[in-house]
């Protein structure tokens, strides 16, 4: 009677294993078939195999629990699976070309194949130590999930003290998922996938996703849901030198994905950031070459939800700032890689009734009046010095030569009297040669925002230093908390001029021992010259002679200056490039 259990028993496990490989494409091996008691089969050495792009599902071995008496075989006879030591691996597929199915395709591919496992699934699979591999060019990365239980529409997996993770997925279909991933109580779960792609830490206490896939129409999949969020923390050097405590988020979504876009629905997603409320609209599309639309509009806002929602830390000067009245946000950017140079970017934040009720860890009005200025290397304080009467060396605005705010408006920022901050032309000319060129060749940086640099912020080169650059530019300007001349009045005084020298007296002493009163037109040129890289003037020079580029610069500059009528003819005619050197420059440059 077992002999013909256990024949009857390989009998089901190969008929199911056999239309599972032809339903699903795969290539099903195993070691061995044996009965293991009277109602349980086990199953050595099994594998499944997807040959593109590659998918393999691996147990050293699983009992099956059933009643291989009866005489039907079907899959409601089996009870129950438990797995010993399961492996799946995941190859990443290399880009496909240009022209070939992508999104839509990826995406049922994706849902077809993990559909196998739940395809043939009883109502209970206990499952000791999976391993999830994922293997691309870059590298290969592993999770280990010590136990996966299956009960019903129920799911948990666990790492005893690490996290545990609940949820539901629809027996037999897994496009509808329900899960909660908790930190344990050795504290927060660290995500090892994206710190090996990324280099960034991210870390988090609980993440809930929710997930639901219609059926593709037209070539179209619709997948919707919520991503929850509560306890995140994220680390990369080239977002901020500090870890970025984000706290809590949600965002509800609604996606379409054909077969050569993604786009988010505006009118069915929402994200949610502590205070902020918001519907982005973004289309990605390939058809030839990639195609980027994004874009968000949200009217009347009260200010102080934006800047009570600011990650604690992040923006030092900004925290607890509170401020009255309303904001309009408005952004687009659209860009086809093919036609870089007819890019549209548009960014627009317009007050109404704004003012500032209260400033943060810094009074955002401290240039207006006196101040200590503090200058830092490499996180090292070098210098400080008052910005006012009381320091010898400050020159007001009418004690410089009338000739250098021209020559330095000229390099760095011609239309800083007009703008609010920012330059729409200028920052759209950066963005299109820096997507050209795939790296950062042009900056944008108005005289304000040099200002603000120098003055409130440290030297890191990080999107959060940006960011909050932007702000306070923004919040200075629009609230004219400091007027045009006092701005461009601090500048001239603090800003780097050459090795250790600091200021426009320092400087018309350092490169030709006068007063900054008495410059000359040509000698103004050249300081403005200078400026985008002053702690290595050496670059500029030709032992004592400058460099061609100065000389075309010079010719420039004089020209736009007599076109503009800033200069008289006379001035631009007696202009000299040939500039003497009577300070200790010319020391410096030979020693």
């Amino acid at each position: 009677m077992y002999a013909l259990a256990s024949v009857a028993a390989k009998h089901y496990a190969g008929r199911r294993l056999q239309a599972i490989e032809k339903q699903y494409g795969l290539d099903i091996r195993y070691n061995s078939v044996s009965l293991n008691g009277y109602n349980s089969l086990l199953v050595d050495g099994f594998t499944a195999l997807y040959s593109d792009p590659g998918v393999l599902v691996y147990a050293r071995s699983f009992v099956i629990k059933a009643n291989f008496w009866k005489s039907t075989f079907s899959k409601e006879d089996v009870k129950g699976f438990e797995i010993n030591e399961l492996h799946i691996l995941y190859n990443n597929p290399a880009r496909l070309t240009a022209g070939q199915p992508r999104y839509a395709s990826y995406i049922e591919q994706a849902l077809k194949k993990t559909a196998f496992i739940s395809a043939f699934l009883p109502p209970y699979v206990s499952v000791n130590n999976i391993y999830l591999t994922y293997r691309d060019k870059e590298g290969e990365q592993t999770c280990h999930i010590p136990r996966f239980v299956i009960a019903g529409s129920r799911f948990e997996a666990e790492a005893p003290g690490e996290w545990i993770c609940r949820g539901t997925c629809r027996t037999g279909d897994i496009s509808g998922i329900n899960l909660r991933l908790y930190a344990g109580e050795h504290g927060k779960i660290t995500l090892p996938l994206v710190t090996a792609h990324t280099n960034a830490t991210v870390k988090l206490d609980t993440l809930a996703v929710e997930l639901q896939a219609g059926k593709s129409r037209n070539g179209i999949q619709a997948l919707q849901g919520k991503i929850g969020v509560k306890g995140l923390s994220l680390y990369h050097k080239s977002l901020s030198r500090d870890t970025i405590n984000v706290g809590k988020g949600m965002v509800s979504y609604r996606l379409f994905v054909g077969e050569n876009f993604i786009e988010v629905d505006s009118s069915a997603t929402t994200v949610r950031y502590n205070r902020l409320r918001f519907s982005p609209f973004l289309r990605i599309e390939e058809n030839g070459s990639m195609k980027i639309r994004a874009a968000l509009d949200k009217d009347n806002f009260p200010a102080d939800d934006l800047f009570t929602s600011l990650p604690a830390g992040l923006f030092g000067n900004l925290d607890g700032l509170r401020a009255s009245g309303a904001l309009s946000a408005h952004f687009l950017l659209d860009v086809d890689m093919a036609k870089v140079e007819d890019l549209v970017f548009e960014s627009v934040v317009q007050p109404r009734n704004l003012r500032i009720v209260k400033y943060g860890n810094t009074d955002l009005r401290k240039m207006s009046k006196p101040f200590i200025h503090r200058v830092y290397s490499k996180g090292r304080l070098i210098r400080s010095f008052e910005v006012g009467g009381h320091n010898p060396d400050f020159r007001p605005f009418g004690a410089i030569s009338h000739y250098l705010p021209p020559a330095i408006m000229h390099g760095e920022d011609f239309a800083f009297y007009e703008h609010r901050g920012f330059y729409p032309e200028a920052f759209h000319k950066s963005l299109v040669e820096n997507i050209q060129t795939g790296s950062f060749q042009r900056g944008a940086s108005t005289l304000s925002m040099q200002l603000v640099k120098n003055v409130f912020l440290n030297q890191d080169k990080t999107m959060a230093r940006k960011i909050e650059e932007i702000m306070i530019v923004w919040l200075i300007e629009n609230n004219r908390l400091t007027s045009k001349s006092r701005m461009f009045e601090v500048y001239m005084n603090i800003i780097e001029w050459g090795p250790n020298v600091y200021g426009i007296t320092e400087a018309a002493r350092f490169y030709f021992s006068k007063d900054p009163s008495a410059l000359t037109l040509s000698e103004c040129i050249f300081l403005a010259y200078i400026i985008p890289n002053p702690g290595h003037i050496q670059n500029y020079f030709s032992g004592l002679r400058l460099r061609y580029t100065y000389y075309e610069f010079f010719t420039n500059a004089v020209r736009r200056l007599a076109q503009r009528n800033i200069i008289s003819p006379e001035d631009a005619a007696g202009a000299d490039p040939n500039i003497n050197f009577r300070g200790p420059v010319s020391a410096y440059l030979t020693r």
